[in-house]
């Protein structure tokens, strides 16, 4: 069975932090927003994989956890697209920090895994079960799809310059 590689964008609190410190509310501060995989499947690939591999994932802003926000497959939650696109720029700028050359992935296909980010739309998060309170966007933080989205191809054009850098690397080295 193929693995899916849809995430979602979870507010986490700082451990060693009351929980309603994420509440922008509340307190005013926000929560960091990590990257969690939806399908337990993907993790436990992570999990087996290398510790450089896993190491570049955390380092990019994921958590090695599940969490679902209700989304079909190849779309996310608008309210994601921000610390989504913030996620995508540091897998990217981790590329060239992480030396993941030869590597055991555990089953993890980091192409199929791009193609799924590249493929990805956001849907409105009212078509979606309620997230968690600290989940969601504070009002006087509009989204501009049409920006975000622009933001997001940029993105994804360096994710897939640094992963053809270090495959010329790595072919470099057997050479």
């Amino acid at each position: 069975m193929a693995l899916r590689y849809d995430f979602d964008m979870v507010a986490v609190t700082p451990e060693g932090l009351p929980d309603q410190f994420g509440d922008l509310s509340v307190t005013g501060v926000g929560a960091e927003k990590m990257a969690m995989f939806r399908d337990p499947q993907v993790v436990a690939a992570l999990g087996r994989a290398d510790q450089a591999v896993r190491t570049f994932f955390l380092d990019s802003g994921f958590a090695l956890q599940v969490y679902d926000s209700g989304a079909p497959p190849g779309r996310y939650p608008i309210s994601d697209e921000i610390p989504r696109v913030k996620v995508i720029e540091k897998l990217t700028a981790n590329f060239t920090t992480h030396d993941l050359t030869g590597a055991d992935w555990g089953g993890f296909d980091f192409q199929a895994f791009l193609e799924v980010m590249e493929r990805a739309e956001p849907l409105e998060d009212e078509t979606l079960l309620a997230p968690p309170k600290q989940a969601q966007r504070p009002p006087e933080q509009p989204v501009r799809a049409a920006q975000n989205q622009k933001r997001r191809g940029l993105a994804m054009v360096g994710l897939a310059a640094g992963l053809i850098l270090i495959l010329y690397a790595a072919l470099e080295l057997i050479s």
